[in-house]
């Protein structure tokens, strides 16, 4: 069973070994991992739209660097190569036998499934982190239109609201200000190079609102609780679609219970008549 294994090894590295090289001209260490990674990301965005953010805004959101993603990857996919071997070997050990073409095909389809799970969780993830983000930043505005009711300016309002809450959120955006003020920024351009960063269109809009009432003196406080407003209706409406396709994804276990029951039900009576029959 040993050659076996070795095939399945070579095979999950050579694929992405030959993707790297294809793909990815890169002389730092860990490109071949990386390259991997994004090859999972790609595959995944078969299935989402253009808009859907990248696999660095991804990162961003979760927190996570590329070289972390990309030896994950690694990993799970040579786990996934390696794991249909080992059950060929250990059913072999008890007599069952299959070809093993169709061994080395669930080794490469093993292989390749472990390469896209890890991006499939990060997406997931950064979507769950993207919402939190959109809903501390609903609670943020609410905040800086206080602080300008009591008469502070744009600028002071935004750094005392976001000095308020103890989110890591709220520290993200507190962060990027302190940032800009030390290197002699804009707040509104910290809070667009964060927004772009992170993939939030909303932080970008809500730094386009603040650089015209910075600029131009544009009024911004029924601007901001406007916005405010508008997150939290779009939260409201994204939790009601969620829990409208969960009740809809549920409807087919119902089903396949109701069925089961049925026939749980009619086979007796049905082999009573077959008998008399």
């Amino acid at each position: 069973m040993t050659p076996l294994i070795l095939l399945g090894f070579g095979a999950g590295l050579g694929f992405t070994t030959t993707f790297a090289g294809l793909q990815h001209r890169r002389s730092e260490p860990g490109a071949v991992v990386v390259a991997l990674a994004a090859l999972g990301t790609r595959m995944t965005r078969l299935r989402s739209s253009p808009a859907r953010a990248s696999l660095g805004q991804d990162l961003a959101l979760a927190g996570r660097s590329p070289e972390a993603l990309g030896v994950v990857t690694a990993l799970s996919a040579i786990g996934g190569t390696v794991v249909p071997a080992v059950i060929y070997a250990g059913a072999g050990s008890l007599g069952a036998q299959a070809p093993i073409p169709l061994v080395s095909l669930g080794c490469l389809v093993a292989g390749l499934v472990g390469a896209v799970t890890p991006s499939l969780l990060l997406r997931r993830s950064a979507g769950a982190q993207r919402q939190d983000l959109v809903h501390s930043l609903a609670c943020w505005l609410e905040l800086v239109a206080l602080a300008l009711a009591g008469g502070m300016g744009i600028e002071s309002a935004l750094g005392a609201a976001s000095s308020v809450g103890e989110g890591p959120w709220f520290r993200r955006i507190r962060r990027a200000l302190d940032r800009a003020r030390d290197a002699g920024r804009s707040p509104w351009d910290a809070l667009d190079r964060l927004g772009a960063e992170l993939g939030v269109n909303e932080l970008e809009e809500l730094a386009a609102s603040v650089r015209l009432a910075g600029t131009e003196g544009a009024r911004i406080r029924a601007s901001l609780s406007a916005k405010s407003a508008s997150l939290r209706r779009r939260q409201i409406a994204d939790a009601q679609g969620r829990a409208n396709a969960t009740t809809e994804r549920l409807f087919l276990p119902a089903i396949v219970l109701m069925l089961g029951f049925v026939v749980f039900l009619i086979y007796p009576a049905g082999v009573t008549l077959l008998r008399v029959v």
